[in-house]
């Protein structure tokens, strides 16, 4: 076969050489200039030897002119944000949010049975007042007086654990009268 005939067949088959090349490339703006580039080169080794099956040392041939323009394409980052957002909470967060639950589970665990019972069915359950009278068997004044004291036990606990003068520590106000003394 002459060179010209080669050339020829590669030439009819540049749509197929396209389509491989577009393939692995990541910017297939750039297909038409890489094919390009291979079937110069092919044209350039065919004055030199003889090929015998160009089509596919002209797969080779894009292949190899594939990865020399990677190689020499900038790499192009986009700049870092400094201020990322992330929605999970930083690490110190969580072990400060788990060490907060261990003691209000322990907090829990230390009142007497009933009250825990009425304050998990009202804030964790999510059920009403009426709701747990029934269930229990309570009246709604109980079931309120069992939720005010589980409160009032959990605040007590919260400023004993954070050395805060507070409800038991604190010390108590002296009643003020409108003047003078008596």
């Amino acid at each position: 076969m002459s060179d010209d005939s080669l050339i020829s067949e590669l030439l009819s088959q540049k749509d197929r050489l396209k389509g491989y090349a577009s393939r692995r490339m990541r910017d297939t703006s750039q297909v038409e200039d890489v094919v390009q580039e291979a079937l110069l080169r092919i044209v350039e080794q065919m004055r030199r030897t003889t090929i015998e099956n160009p089509l596919a040392y002209a797969y080779r041939v894009l292949d190899s002119v594939i990865y020399a323009q990677h190689r020499k394409a900038p790499v192009i980052h986009d700049p870092v944000d400094e201020q990322i957002v992330c929605d999970q909470p930083l690490v110190d967060e969580q072990v400060e949010y788990r060490e907060r639950f261990r003691q209000f589970a322990g907090r829990l665990s230390d009142m007497p049975p009933l009250r825990r019972q009425v304050f998990v069915m009202r804030h964790i359950d999510g059920l009403s007042r009426d709701a747990i009278a029934v269930r229990l068997g309570l009246s709604v004044e109980a079931v309120k007086k069992h939720l005010v004291r589980a409160m009032s036990d959990l605040a007590r606990a919260n400023l004993k654990a954070s050395g805060k003068p507070g409800l038991d520590g604190a010390p108590k106000n002296k009643k003020m009268g409108t003047g003078g003394s008596r």
